[in-house]
């Protein structure tokens, strides 16, 4: 399987061609990239500098040596692969963030991997950071590699239904009355009882 084209949308899915024994498939995902994808792309934007000869890259030495904010000024959105053997090579396209908050569309010429009268002195890099996005375009497609949106919780669109509090069985409280009532009841039984028993002490004594 190879992956022929690949472009990452403005709304962070991915829109790949691939061909394999079956023949050559389109897929428009709907699921979001992960950073890997990314900054995969993000790889390929300093060989979009060189290659369009554009002002950041102008007596640069090497790749790593774009200004810091490349990534806010430069941005390669999509690939496209083709050639066979030493003709191997690929087309960058992107764009180009201008002052007047305008765009520029950017189509990188295509360049080859291998061919030694190919003047590109990063013809190399550019292979590995292909294969670098070829990789993580496979693991999207194939393996699932989505990234993870936390979903909200639907508090908003759900109503709160009233709380109801459980009923507690009923308990027979005497009133206040009879409850009294029945105290003194008890205080007289008591005292019944102790007159009793001191009648019959005096009675044993005498």
């Amino acid at each position: 399987m190879n992956i022929e084209k690949a472009k990452i949308t403005k709304d962070n899915t991915l829109i790949a061609t691939y061909k394999d024994e079956k023949g050559t498939t389109t897929v428009e995902g709907k699921n979001l990239v992960t950073n890997d994808l990314v900054n995969a792309f993000k790889a390929l934007i300093p060989h979009l500098a060189f290659l369009c000869e554009l002002k950041e890259a102008d007596g640069k030495e090497l790749l790593e040596d774009m200004p810091e904010n490349i990534e806010s000024i430069v941005d390669v959105s999509g690939y496209s692969i083709g050639g066979d053997g030493d003709s191997r090579g690929v087309t960058l396209t992107g764009k180009r963030f201008l002052k007047s908050n305008k765009v520029l569309n950017l189509n990188a010429p295509f360049t080859k991997f291998t061919d030694e009268s190919e003047n590109y002195r990063f013809q190399f890099e550019l292979e590995q950071a292909i294969e670098a996005c070829d990789y993580e375009v496979n693991e999207y497609l194939f393996n699932k590699k989505w990234k993870v949106v936390q979903q909200e919780l639907p508090f908003e669109d759900e109503q709160i239904t009233d709380v109801v509090a459980d009923q507690v069985p009923e308990v027979d409280i005497p009133a206040p009355d009879a409850e009294k009532e029945t105290f003194t009841q008890m205080l007289k039984v008591s005292s019944s009882k102790r007159r009793t028993r001191k009648t019959k002490t005096a009675n044993l004594a005498s």
